[in-house]
Protein backbone atom coordinates (compact mmCIF):
# COMPACT_ATOMS: atom_id res chain seq x y z
CA UNK A 1 0.00 0.00 0.00
CA UNK A 2 1.33 3.53 -0.76
CA UNK A 3 2.66 5.48 2.21
CA UNK A 4 0.31 7.82 4.09
CA UNK A 5 0.49 11.43 2.93
CA UNK A 6 1.77 10.60 -0.55
CA UNK A 7 -0.33 11.72 -3.53
CA UNK A 8 -0.88 8.13 -4.65
CA UNK A 9 -2.13 7.10 -1.20
CA UNK A 10 -4.45 10.10 -0.94
CA UNK A 11 -5.87 9.46 -4.40
CA UNK A 12 -6.40 5.78 -3.66
CA UNK A 13 -8.38 6.44 -0.48
CA UNK A 14 -10.35 9.29 -2.03
CA UNK A 15 -11.29 7.10 -4.96
CA UNK A 16 -12.27 4.35 -2.54
CA UNK A 17 -14.64 6.78 -0.90
CA UNK A 18 -16.32 7.36 -4.24
CA UNK A 19 -16.64 3.64 -4.91
CA UNK A 20 -18.10 3.04 -1.47
CA UNK A 21 -20.98 5.24 -2.57
CA UNK A 22 -21.96 2.34 -4.77
CA UNK A 23 -22.55 0.02 -1.82
CA UNK A 24 -26.05 1.11 -0.97
CA UNK A 25 -26.43 4.85 -1.53
CA UNK A 26 -28.33 7.40 0.52
CA UNK A 27 -27.70 7.31 4.24
CA UNK A 28 -25.47 4.27 3.87
CA UNK A 29 -23.31 5.82 1.21
CA UNK A 30 -23.08 9.12 3.02
CA UNK A 31 -21.77 7.54 6.19
CA UNK A 32 -19.28 5.31 4.42
CA UNK A 33 -18.08 8.05 2.12
CA UNK A 34 -17.43 10.54 4.91
CA UNK A 35 -15.54 7.92 6.86
CA UNK A 36 -12.82 7.98 4.22
CA UNK A 37 -12.96 11.71 3.52
CA UNK A 38 -12.37 12.69 7.14
CA UNK A 39 -9.23 10.58 7.34
CA UNK A 40 -7.78 12.12 4.21
CA UNK A 41 -8.54 15.69 5.18
CA UNK A 42 -6.86 15.16 8.55
CA UNK A 43 -3.37 14.71 7.10
CA UNK A 44 -3.62 15.56 3.42
CA UNK A 45 -1.04 18.09 2.15
CA UNK A 46 -3.68 19.27 -0.31
CA UNK A 47 -5.23 21.39 2.44
CA UNK A 48 -2.36 22.79 4.54
CA UNK A 49 -3.32 24.43 7.80
CA UNK A 50 -6.68 22.72 8.06
CA UNK A 51 -7.53 22.12 11.70
CA UNK A 52 -9.28 18.78 11.41
CA UNK A 53 -9.21 15.98 13.98
CA UNK A 54 -7.96 12.54 13.02
CA UNK A 55 -10.48 9.84 12.44
CA UNK A 56 -11.24 7.44 15.27
CA UNK A 57 -12.08 7.67 18.96
CA UNK A 58 -11.24 6.36 22.41
CA UNK A 59 -13.62 3.42 22.24
CA UNK A 60 -12.23 0.06 23.25
CA UNK A 61 -11.70 -2.21 20.23
CA UNK A 62 -14.45 -4.73 19.46
CA UNK A 63 -13.96 -8.11 21.09
CA UNK A 64 -13.60 -9.71 17.67
CA UNK A 65 -13.01 -8.08 14.30
CA UNK A 66 -13.83 -9.72 10.98
CA UNK A 67 -10.99 -11.53 9.28
CA UNK A 68 -10.82 -9.71 5.94
CA UNK A 69 -8.49 -12.34 4.48
CA UNK A 70 -11.09 -15.05 5.17
CA UNK A 71 -13.93 -12.88 3.84
CA UNK A 72 -15.86 -12.70 7.11
CA UNK A 73 -19.15 -10.80 7.23
CA UNK A 74 -18.78 -7.15 8.26
CA UNK A 75 -21.49 -5.33 10.25
CA UNK A 76 -21.55 -1.54 10.54
CA UNK A 77 -23.89 0.59 12.66
CA UNK A 78 -24.90 3.81 10.91
CA UNK A 79 -26.01 6.65 13.16
CA UNK A 80 -27.66 9.87 11.99
CA UNK A 81 -27.72 12.51 14.72
CA UNK A 82 -29.87 15.62 15.01
CA UNK A 83 -26.94 17.97 15.51
CA UNK A 84 -27.94 21.63 15.32
CA UNK A 85 -25.57 24.49 14.55
CA UNK A 86 -23.67 25.67 17.62
CA UNK A 87 -24.55 22.62 19.72
CA UNK A 88 -21.91 20.49 21.40
CA UNK A 89 -24.24 17.61 22.27
CA UNK A 90 -25.15 15.15 23.57
CA UNK A 91 -27.53 14.13 20.78
CA UNK A 92 -30.11 11.43 20.29
CA UNK A 93 -29.76 9.27 17.19
CA UNK A 94 -32.50 10.18 14.72
CA UNK A 95 -31.58 7.31 12.40
CA UNK A 96 -30.14 3.85 13.14
CA UNK A 97 -29.36 1.38 10.37
CA UNK A 98 -27.31 -1.79 10.62
CA UNK A 99 -25.46 -2.44 7.36
CA UNK A 100 -24.00 -5.86 6.67
CA UNK A 101 -21.59 -6.81 3.90
CA UNK A 102 -20.78 -10.44 3.09
CA UNK A 103 -17.63 -10.60 0.93
CA UNK A 104 -18.01 -14.35 0.47
CA UNK A 105 -21.43 -14.27 -1.19
CA UNK A 106 -21.02 -10.70 -2.51
CA UNK A 107 -24.27 -9.57 -0.89
CA UNK A 108 -25.21 -6.73 1.42
CA UNK A 109 -28.15 -5.81 3.60
CA UNK A 110 -29.55 -3.01 5.73
CA UNK A 111 -31.91 -3.19 8.71
CA UNK A 112 -33.62 0.04 9.80
CA UNK A 113 -34.44 0.41 13.51
CA UNK A 114 -37.26 2.72 14.70
CA UNK A 115 -36.02 5.33 17.17
CA UNK A 116 -38.91 4.71 19.59
CA UNK A 117 -38.14 1.01 20.02
CA UNK A 118 -38.19 0.35 23.79
CA UNK A 119 -35.18 -1.78 24.70
CA UNK A 120 -32.64 -2.45 27.41
CA UNK A 121 -29.70 -0.05 27.26
CA UNK A 122 -26.88 -1.86 29.10
CA UNK A 123 -26.32 -0.12 32.43
CA UNK A 124 -29.20 2.34 32.01
CA UNK A 125 -32.36 0.23 32.02
CA UNK A 126 -35.22 0.19 29.53
CA UNK A 127 -35.47 3.27 27.33
CA UNK A 128 -36.04 4.30 23.72
CA UNK A 129 -33.17 3.00 21.62
CA UNK A 130 -32.35 6.49 20.35
CA UNK A 131 -31.32 7.42 23.91
CA UNK A 132 -28.31 5.09 23.83
CA UNK A 133 -26.17 7.55 21.88
CA UNK A 134 -27.32 10.44 24.10
CA UNK A 135 -26.51 8.62 27.35
CA UNK A 136 -23.12 7.47 26.11
CA UNK A 137 -22.13 11.06 25.36
CA UNK A 138 -23.75 12.53 28.47
CA UNK A 139 -22.18 10.16 30.98
CA UNK A 140 -18.72 9.66 29.43
CA UNK A 141 -19.28 6.03 28.53
CA UNK A 142 -16.02 4.52 27.16
CA UNK A 143 -16.18 5.38 23.47
CA UNK A 144 -19.07 7.76 24.19
CA UNK A 145 -22.37 7.70 22.32
CA UNK A 146 -21.44 5.51 19.36
CA UNK A 147 -19.97 2.85 21.63
CA UNK A 148 -23.05 2.62 23.88
CA UNK A 149 -25.32 2.60 20.82
CA UNK A 150 -23.26 -0.28 19.44
CA UNK A 151 -23.48 -2.22 22.70
CA UNK A 152 -27.23 -1.66 22.83
CA UNK A 153 -27.75 -3.03 19.32
CA UNK A 154 -25.56 -6.06 20.04
CA UNK A 155 -27.37 -6.78 23.31
CA UNK A 156 -30.88 -6.55 21.86
CA UNK A 157 -30.43 -8.03 18.40
CA UNK A 158 -27.65 -10.56 18.90
CA UNK A 159 -25.71 -9.09 15.97
CA UNK A 160 -21.99 -8.35 16.44
CA UNK A 161 -21.21 -4.79 15.39
CA UNK A 162 -17.65 -4.41 14.12
CA UNK A 163 -17.68 -0.72 13.23
CA UNK A 164 -19.82 2.40 13.47
CA UNK A 165 -20.18 5.53 11.35
CA UNK A 166 -21.98 8.63 12.61
CA UNK A 167 -23.04 11.56 10.43
CA UNK A 168 -25.08 14.69 11.04
CA UNK A 169 -27.82 16.12 8.87
CA UNK A 170 -25.53 18.70 7.31
CA UNK A 171 -23.37 15.93 5.92
CA UNK A 172 -26.41 14.17 4.49
CA UNK A 173 -27.62 17.32 2.71
CA UNK A 174 -24.19 18.06 1.30
CA UNK A 175 -23.83 14.54 -0.08
CA UNK A 176 -27.05 14.83 -2.07
CA UNK A 177 -26.20 18.32 -3.31
CA UNK A 178 -22.75 17.29 -4.54
CA UNK A 179 -24.36 14.46 -6.45
CA UNK A 180 -26.57 17.03 -8.15
CA UNK A 181 -29.74 15.79 -6.47
CA UNK A 182 -31.61 12.49 -6.62
CA UNK A 183 -34.83 11.41 -8.33
CA UNK A 184 -37.58 9.79 -6.25
CA UNK A 185 -41.13 8.78 -7.15
CA UNK A 186 -43.26 10.22 -4.33
CA UNK A 187 -46.26 7.94 -4.04
CA UNK A 188 -48.42 10.34 -2.03
CA UNK A 189 -48.38 14.14 -1.69
CA UNK A 190 -46.80 15.28 1.57
CA UNK A 191 -47.96 18.18 3.70
CA UNK A 192 -46.14 18.35 7.02
CA UNK A 193 -47.11 21.37 9.12
CA UNK A 194 -44.80 20.48 12.02
CA UNK A 195 -41.47 19.67 10.44
CA UNK A 196 -38.54 20.60 12.76
CA UNK A 197 -36.87 23.79 11.53
CA UNK A 198 -33.55 23.18 13.30
CA UNK A 199 -34.16 26.09 15.65
CA UNK A 200 -36.46 24.29 18.11
CA UNK A 201 -39.51 25.36 16.13
CA UNK A 202 -41.53 24.05 13.19
CA UNK A 203 -41.99 24.82 9.52
CA UNK A 204 -44.32 23.57 6.79
CA UNK A 205 -43.00 21.09 4.23
CA UNK A 206 -44.79 20.35 0.97
CA UNK A 207 -43.58 17.65 -1.42
CA UNK A 208 -45.85 16.96 -4.44
CA UNK A 209 -46.69 13.44 -5.56
CA UNK A 210 -44.97 12.00 -8.60
CA UNK A 211 -41.38 11.95 -9.80
CA UNK A 212 -39.35 14.61 -7.98
CA UNK A 213 -35.74 15.70 -8.38
CA UNK A 214 -34.68 16.45 -4.81
CA UNK A 215 -31.78 18.52 -3.58
CA UNK A 216 -30.19 17.77 -0.21
CA UNK A 217 -32.68 19.85 1.74
CA UNK A 218 -35.75 18.22 0.19
CA UNK A 219 -34.26 14.72 0.39
CA UNK A 220 -33.65 15.21 4.11
CA UNK A 221 -37.20 16.47 4.59
CA UNK A 222 -38.53 13.48 2.69
CA UNK A 223 -36.44 11.09 4.79
CA UNK A 224 -37.32 12.71 8.14
CA UNK A 225 -40.97 13.75 7.90
CA UNK A 226 -43.56 11.70 9.75
CA UNK A 227 -46.32 12.78 7.38
CA UNK A 228 -48.89 10.07 6.86
CA UNK A 229 -48.49 8.37 10.19
CA UNK A 230 -45.78 6.36 11.82
CA UNK A 231 -42.05 6.12 12.05
CA UNK A 232 -42.26 3.01 9.86
CA UNK A 233 -43.32 5.11 6.85
CA UNK A 234 -40.33 7.34 7.50
CA UNK A 235 -37.98 4.35 7.55
CA UNK A 236 -39.38 3.11 4.23
CA UNK A 237 -38.83 6.55 2.68
CA UNK A 238 -35.25 6.48 3.93
CA UNK A 239 -34.71 3.26 2.06
CA UNK A 240 -36.11 4.92 -1.08
CA UNK A 241 -33.50 7.64 -0.62
CA UNK A 242 -30.80 4.99 -0.17
CA UNK A 243 -31.51 3.37 -3.52
CA UNK A 244 -32.07 6.67 -5.35
CA UNK A 245 -28.68 7.92 -4.19
CA UNK A 246 -27.04 4.66 -5.15
CA UNK A 247 -28.50 4.94 -8.65
CA UNK A 248 -27.30 8.54 -9.00
CA UNK A 249 -23.82 7.74 -7.70
CA UNK A 250 -23.46 4.88 -10.18
CA UNK A 251 -24.35 7.21 -13.06
CA UNK A 252 -21.69 9.81 -12.25
CA UNK A 253 -17.95 10.21 -12.56
CA UNK A 254 -17.33 11.40 -9.01
CA UNK A 255 -13.56 11.67 -9.09
CA UNK A 256 -13.41 15.35 -10.22
CA UNK A 257 -15.65 16.31 -7.27
CA UNK A 258 -13.66 14.46 -4.61
CA UNK A 259 -11.21 17.29 -3.64
CA UNK A 260 -14.10 19.66 -2.91
CA UNK A 261 -15.92 16.98 -0.97
CA UNK A 262 -12.85 16.23 1.09
CA UNK A 263 -12.31 19.88 1.96
CA UNK A 264 -15.84 20.88 2.85
CA UNK A 265 -17.39 17.78 4.44
CA UNK A 266 -14.72 16.30 6.68
CA UNK A 267 -16.32 17.70 9.85
CA UNK A 268 -19.57 15.77 9.51
CA UNK A 269 -18.48 12.26 10.46
CA UNK A 270 -17.08 10.14 13.27
CA UNK A 271 -16.04 6.53 12.61
CA UNK A 272 -13.66 3.82 13.77
CA UNK A 273 -13.14 2.38 10.27
CA UNK A 274 -9.57 2.71 9.08
CA UNK A 275 -8.43 3.64 5.53
CA UNK A 276 -7.29 0.13 4.59
CA UNK A 277 -10.66 -1.25 5.70
CA UNK A 278 -12.46 1.40 3.67
CA UNK A 279 -10.45 0.47 0.61
CA UNK A 280 -11.35 -3.19 1.07
CA UNK A 281 -15.02 -2.30 1.43
CA UNK A 282 -14.77 -0.17 -1.70
CA UNK A 283 -13.40 -3.08 -3.69
CA UNK A 284 -16.25 -5.27 -2.48
CA UNK A 285 -18.84 -2.58 -3.13
CA UNK A 286 -18.06 -2.40 -6.83
CA UNK A 287 -19.03 -6.08 -7.15
CA UNK A 288 -22.40 -5.93 -5.36
CA UNK A 289 -25.41 -5.24 -7.54
CA UNK A 290 -28.73 -3.74 -6.50
CA UNK A 291 -30.37 -7.16 -6.73
CA UNK A 292 -27.93 -8.43 -4.10
CA UNK A 293 -28.79 -5.80 -1.47
CA UNK A 294 -31.55 -6.75 0.97
CA UNK A 295 -33.48 -4.14 2.95
CA UNK A 296 -35.75 -4.58 5.93
CA UNK A 297 -37.51 -2.38 8.47
CA UNK A 298 -38.46 -3.29 12.03
CA UNK A 299 -42.06 -2.25 11.40
CA UNK A 300 -45.57 -2.45 12.83
CA UNK A 301 -45.65 -6.23 12.39
CA UNK A 302 -42.68 -6.59 14.74
CA UNK A 303 -43.64 -4.05 17.41
CA UNK A 304 -46.55 -3.07 19.64
CA UNK A 305 -47.34 0.58 20.48
CA UNK A 306 -47.47 1.22 24.23
CA UNK A 307 -48.06 4.34 26.34
CA UNK A 308 -45.86 4.33 29.45
CA UNK A 309 -46.97 5.58 32.85
CA UNK A 310 -45.22 8.89 32.16
CA UNK A 311 -47.26 9.35 28.98
CA UNK A 312 -44.45 8.51 26.57
CA UNK A 313 -45.36 6.65 23.36
CA UNK A 314 -42.94 3.80 22.71
CA UNK A 315 -42.74 0.59 20.69
CA UNK A 316 -42.38 -2.72 22.48
CA UNK A 317 -40.39 -5.23 20.39
CA UNK A 318 -41.96 -8.53 19.35
CA UNK A 319 -38.69 -10.38 19.72
CA UNK A 320 -39.68 -13.54 17.88
CA UNK A 321 -40.67 -11.51 14.80
CA UNK A 322 -37.52 -9.40 14.98
CA UNK A 323 -35.39 -12.50 15.31
CA UNK A 324 -36.78 -13.79 12.01
CA UNK A 325 -35.89 -10.66 10.05
CA UNK A 326 -32.44 -10.50 11.66
CA UNK A 327 -31.77 -14.04 10.49
CA UNK A 328 -32.90 -13.14 6.97
CA UNK A 329 -30.67 -10.08 6.69
CA UNK A 330 -27.60 -11.36 8.51
CA UNK A 331 -27.31 -14.81 7.00
CA UNK A 332 -25.82 -15.76 3.64
CA UNK A 333 -28.24 -16.70 0.83
CA UNK A 334 -27.30 -20.36 1.27
CA UNK A 335 -27.94 -20.24 5.02
CA UNK A 336 -31.27 -18.44 4.58
CA UNK A 337 -32.70 -21.13 2.29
Amino acid sequence: MPERGTPSYILKVLVSGAYILFLAGGLVSAYLFYGSVREIAAYSPVYPGAELPMIGDTAPPPESLPDWSRKDRVNILLLGVDQRAGEDGPWRSDTMIIVTVDPKSMTAGALSIPRDLYVEIPGYGERRINMAHFLGDAYDYPGEGPSLATKTVEYNFGVPIHYYIRINFQGFRETIDYLGGITINVEEEIWDYRYPDGQYGYTTVHIPAGEQVMNGRMALQYARTRHGGSDFDRLRRQQQVIMATRDKALSLNLIPKIPVLARTMSHTVKTNLQPNELITLAQIATQIGAEDIRFAVIDETMTAPVVLDNGADVLFPKRDKIRQVVEEIFSSPQQAE
